[in-house]
């Protein structure tokens, strides 16, 4: 456990930072409701589905970086919306057409052969769930996400962060397969 604690704050995770429980307040019920309904939307999903939304996030985040034509975009459509605002958008948008075509796929066919438990799918879903907001966080300028995530921020809202959430599910499938 100690080599984990010395990992974590290696790549900049700070307990120290975090608000003490004794000072619950918004934020915390916040994100234990997101937490909670998270994990009852991955409960929802299934195993499969839950396997293919986590990949569907990396492809529509791997679009975002790739797409060149935003500048195109702000100039054509010429809208009084921050660039944030489309980034986010299509993010959104390739998710959701990156999960269909997924679910239509063979790949679902595959992945349903693998057979994971109900914990497998709860520690999908919040990994799944700090992945989607710390890519959100992302395209957010600092000074917004450091006001919206306040003494979350350092989990959720900068680069390690994010490097963070990306890598930390793909240690954890291999561990997921069966009952």
């Amino acid at each position: 456990m100690d080599k984990l604690l010395e990992i974590l704050r290696s790549i900049g995770v700070n307990f120290e930072a975090l608000p003490s429980v004794s000072n619950i307040g918004p934020g915390w019920l916040f994100g234990s409701l997101g937490a909670v309904a998270l994990s009852i939307f991955g409960i929802s999903l299934g195993r499969t589905k839950a396997v293919v939304s986590l990949l569907s996030l990396y492809v529509a985040f791997a679009f975002v970086g790739l797409f060149p034509y935003f500048n195109t975009i702000e100039s054509v459509a010429n809208l009084p919306v921050d660039k944030y605002w489309i980034r986010m958008g299509f993010f959104i948008i390739s998710y959701a057409i990156t999960f269909i075509i997924f679910n239509l796929s063979f790949l679902r066919k595959r992945l349903s052969s693998v057979d994971f438990n109900l914990i497998s799918i709860l520690i999908l879903s919040v990994l799944q769930l700090g992945l989607a907001i710390s890519i959100i966080a992302s395209f957010l300028p600092e000074e917004i996400a450091r006001k919206l995530f306040s003494d979350f921020y350092v989990y959720f809202a900068n680069s390690k962060a994010l490097f963070f959430w990306a890598i930390s599910p793909l240690p954890v499938l291999p561990f997921l397969k069966g009952n």
